[in-house]
């Protein structure tokens, strides 16, 4: 995503966008999460990364729940602007000045009006999150033999999800305890703290799971209202993705159990069924309400209109770059003595490859600059981005604008994208 989003390796380095990446706990609460990432944001205007003195952009990206984390937290930044006192200040900044920084949001596979699959999960939510508990008191008191373990036991399954190799090579990381490389020693030190660290936040929090059943997701005007006059100066879109599984899919693959169960009698608080025009250009889709991308149904994506939205044929994680195999390192990562995989997390047929992905986020880089031109604003410095979770041919539909849809307790947006600042991720 950054090589696409910065232009490609020719612009690598003078970009007229800056990138930063919001890493947020995956499995809390949408709210606490979304005041995370308002956190984080404050933080980089206090240290002068951002600096609303010489009207710095930003833009925001969110992938799945991350752009739920947005949306929550724009609605946070309007609440302080409404209601604080003394000229609105959000620890000593000014809410309106921040609001108005603000150029474009763009979502991407976000559930705006939750997932089939959450609500089905929700009557398991507390024994997942006991699995989670068990898993980290595993690696935490058994460590290294801890980890290889739980390796060696998926393995035999046999599955061939790209997920799999994922969490086969993490562990074989891990193995790096005892290299005479303190530089290796160091790496799986860092590998083995972040899978503690993510076991530990889900054993702790798991309310995102609660925030995503569609049964709490009443239509919020508030939200539309919100969206159409604080942010009235914001252009925003959604990309809307759907896959089937794999026709040489076995029954008990992750992707189909989970497509299926995504698909299975959904309600109508997911939203009507739809057209969404492609990305493409290729025409439009018609969207029911059990078409999805193996974890979020796609009319739930729509947001807040059909007219400002956008169709890929994606995976959940193929959006992401999660595409393909794992066979060799990922060309378009450059990282002298070490190499980087590109994993396909899930085995859908949905044919996205390398192509697909850069005109994906080529489309994201140009609906930003677009958000930009299109706005009167002094001459700045620098430009950044924020995503949550990134050149060929220009997108023809960089001008698309706004989203919209409502969760109860939480929702926003993890991504983000800032010019003249800095970017976070999903």
């Amino acid at each position: 995503m950054t090589e696409a989003l910065r232009g490609w390796k020719g612009a690598m380095y003078d970009a007229p966008l800056t990138l930063h990446y919001f890493p947020n706990v995956p499995t809390a609460a949408i709210e606490t999460r979304a005041r995370l990432l308002l956190d984080w944001l404050l933080e980089r205007y206090k240290r002068g990364i951002l600096r609303l003195s010489r009207g710095d952009s930003l833009h925001l990206v969110g992938h799945s729940t991350g752009g739920m984390d947005i949306r929550w937290m724009m609605k946070l930044l309007h609440d302080h602007a409404e209601h604080a006192a003394d000229g609105a200040q959000v620890e000593e900044l000014p809410a309106e000045l921040i609001i108005e920084s603000i150029s474009s949001v763009q979502f991407l596979s976000t559930p705006h009006r939750g997932s089939n699959l959450a609500h089905l999960f929700t009557r398991w939510s507390g024994e997942l999150q006991l699995l989670a508990t068990v898993l980290y008191e595993t690696c935490r008191a058994l460590r290294l033999p801890g980890s290889r373990f739980l390796a060696s036991s998926i393995k035999r399954l046999g599955w061939s999800a790209g997920w799999i190799d994922a969490l086969l090579d993490t562990t074989s990381l891990l193995g790096s305890f005892d290299s005479t490389d303190g530089l290796v020693r160091a790496r799986a030190r860092a590998s083995y703290f972040d899978t503690l660290r993510w076991l530990n936040d889900a054993s702790d929090d798991f309310g995102a799971m609660a925030d995503l059943d569609p049964a709490r997701h009443v239509e919020d005007l508030l939200h539309a209202k919100i969206f159409r006059t604080t942010y009235g100066h914001v252009r925003v879109r959604s990309i809307v993705t759907r896959a089937e599984p794999h026709p040489s899919a076995p029954d008990w693959d992750l992707f189909k159990i989970c497509h299926r169960w995504t698909a299975h009698n959904p309600g109508a608080e997911l939203g009507p069924d739809c057209s969404v025009r492609r990305l493409d250009a290729a025409g439009s889709v018609a969207l029911v309400r059990a078409h999805n991308d193996g974890i979020v149904n796609s009319v739930s994506m729509v947001w807040p209109t059909p007219e400002e939205s956008v169709y890929v044929d994606a995976d959940h994680a193929d959006i992401i770059g999660h595409y393909g195999d794992s066979d060799a390192p990922d060309e378009d990562v450059v990282s002298p003595g070490r190499d980087y995989k590109r994993y396909g997390l899930f085995m859908s047929s949905s044919g996205f490859g390398r192509e697909r992905f850069l005109d994906v986020w080529r489309s994201v880089r140009g609906f930003a600059l677009a958000a930009e031109s299109g706005r009167e604003r002094e001459a700045r410095s620098s430009r950044v981005v924020l995503p949550v979770f990134s050149a060929r041919r220009t997108d023809p539909e960089a001008g698309a604008a706004a989203d919209s849809t409502p969760a109860p307790r939480s929702e926003a947006s993890v991504p983000s994208s800032i010019r003249g600042a800095e970017g976070a991720a999903p």
